[in-house]
């Protein structure tokens, strides 16, 4: 009688039971999570994450660019086509409104994990199931430089008064600049990384073995829309490559989540600061990849 009833418990254990084993997890690599259990890995799965994950992204950056739009057209003397287009780096719309839908891949990447792929998202997160306490104080130095980054910024916006009024960018505009790449950037290097390897490489992974071709594919989902000149190409592959490999290697997103947000803000602050100059526009080509 026993034993009767104990089997049943047993054979629905797998289905009820949300996360896989701790030992199974981490000894799998990163690439590879999502084949830990039959259920994430059956044929079709790795299709719907991703599809999910695009739609959910299209359907969200849809919604703030037109929303964005929607209140430039009842804000006086905006031209509405210039202030969504033009790409100023010293604009807070501009660069508010980029990196606001850039950080529509958040909620994208948490859709193709728990819808898509239904599986837990923590998962995606690292091979402990979670984001790791002991990359904290990684975490906090790269804290830590991007603060001592933004102070510099900020001397230099200040000590450069003169030259931020003559091209047209006052201190309260660079400082608003500032204020919402530190708030933005770190959930647009999130979801990025969510999204191209929590997804994209785990989805790949849970056909190949080897995680060569998912590095390789969450590189070249970074260049799409991208515009195809070797200042922008070449920034896009380097990060891309090095935050795939520092994926698989460590195991976990918490070192190309620290790369791409560094990597991000510098980009949007000396782009800021160095509006114009060339050292401007070649930052700026840093933060279009």
């Amino acid at each position: 009688m026993s034993g009767a009833s104990s089997e049943p418990a047993g054979a629905a254990a797998p289905d009820s039971t949300p996360d896989a084993a701790p030992s199974a997890t981490l000894a799998t690599a990163y690439h590879r999570l999502a084949t830990l259990r039959p259920a994430w890995s059956r044929p079709a799965k790795p299709l719907l994450s991703l599809g999910a994950a695009l739609l959910a992204y299209v359907v969200l950056s849809s919604v703030v660019l037109v929303t964005a739009v929607l209140l430039l057209a009842v804000v006086p003397g905006v031209n509405i086509a210039r202030g969504v287009t033009s790409g100023d780096p010293t604009s807070p719309l501009d660069v508010g409104l980029a990196l606001a839908m850039g950080a529509m891949w958040l909620p994208a990447g948490i859709v193709g994990v728990r819808v898509g792929g239904w599986r837990p998202l923590g998962t995606a997160w690292s091979v402990a199931a979670r984001l790791r306490p002991d990359r904290s104080l990684l975490l906090a130095g790269a804290g830590g430089g991007l603060a001592v980054v933004v102070l510099a910024a900020l001397a230099g916006m200040l000590a450069g008064a003169p030259d931020a009024a003559g091209s047209g960018a006052s201190i309260p505009q660079l400082l608003l600049v500032v204020l919402l790449v530190l708030v933005l950037a770190p959930v647009q290097a999130i979801g990025l990384e969510l999204s191209l390897r929590g997804t994209v490489m785990q989805a790949l992974g849970t056909w190949l073995r080897s995680p060569a071709l998912p590095v390789l594919a969450g590189t070249a989902v970074m260049l799409i829309g991208r515009d195809l000149t070797p200042a922008v190409l070449l920034p896009a592959l380097a990060l891309g490559l090095s935050a795939g490999a520092l994926a698989w290697k460590t195991g976990g997103l918490e070192l190309p989540i620290a790369l791409t947000t560094m990597l991000t803000v510098l980009a949007h602050l000396v782009g800021a600061v160095g509006a114009g100059s060339g050292a401007g526009a070649g930052v700026g080509a840093v933060g279009a990849a």
